[in-house]
């Protein structure tokens, strides 16, 4: 980010800063426990969830063009394994099945060929691999390679809604807020193909009773099927 960039941004957020300071006549003590707060979610290691559940949902939507982006939230895993047989979640998987299958096609609607779904999820307990200790390490995770007409098809599980830690500050800020803790179920796609920017996006479930409340303001209708 070049310096004078920088230094206009700061220069606003410092601005609209100053401004709820008098619109809601914030006292140096408030003032404080704000700062203490702030350090408290660093000491607790929730960071990234803060900004997670209060704005990167907003982020993402004004910084992209595609109307399916979405955030790429904390459990993502580069190095998940090529599934070739579309085979997510094998036929001892705990959950109700499901066969998620489509085309990969571009702004444009042609076919994508050969394009690369990465994909993850919970379980049908709520539990993302590698994050759980409970869970099968690399469980629900792996990548798909579409055909040549941009068809692919993955065999798994119904994932289910799950609560993001909440027993913390950002549980506390939440609470505050009037909003609850529950993710709406869905599932994780980072789709990538040459000559292509990659799309991050989320799938989500019709009647999900979370959907219209996600904890991190990241679902949206038209992404549930």
């Amino acid at each position: 980010m070049a310096h004078d960039r920088t230094g206009a941004i700061v220069q606003d957020l410092i601005h609209a800063f100053n401004d709820v300071l008098e619109k809601h006549d914030i006292s140096h003590e408030e003032y404080r426990a704000g700062v203490a707060f702030l350090a408290e979610v660093a000491e607790t290691g929730e960071t990234m969830l803060l900004y997670d559940a209060l704005l990167e949902a907003g982020v993402v939507q004004h910084d992209s063009d595609a109307r399916q982006a979405q955030v790429l939230g904390p459990y993502y895993v580069a190095d998940a394994p090529l599934v070739p047989d579309g085979m997510l979640a094998d036929e001892n998987e705990p959950g109700q099945r499901l066969v998620m299958s489509g085309v990969v096609r571009n702004e444009s609607g042609r076919p994508i060929p050969g394009a690369l779904l990465d994909v993850w999820q919970c379980d049908a307990q709520g539990r993302y691999a590698d994050f759980d200790p409970t869970a099968k390490p690399g469980n629900l995770r792996g990548k798909v390679v579409a055909g040549d007409d941009g068809s692919y098809a993955i065999s798994t599980v119904q994932p289910v809604p799950y609560q993001i830690p909440h027993e913390g500050p950002t549980g506390r800020i939440l609470a505050a807020l009037g909003r609850h803790p529950w993710r709406p179920a869905h599932i994780h796609l980072l789709v990538s193909a040459t000559g292509y920017d990659t799309l991050t996006t989320q799938v989500y479930f019709q009647g999900d009773p979370y959907l219209d409340s996600d904890s991190v303001r990241s679902a949206r209708p038209e992404l549930a099927f």
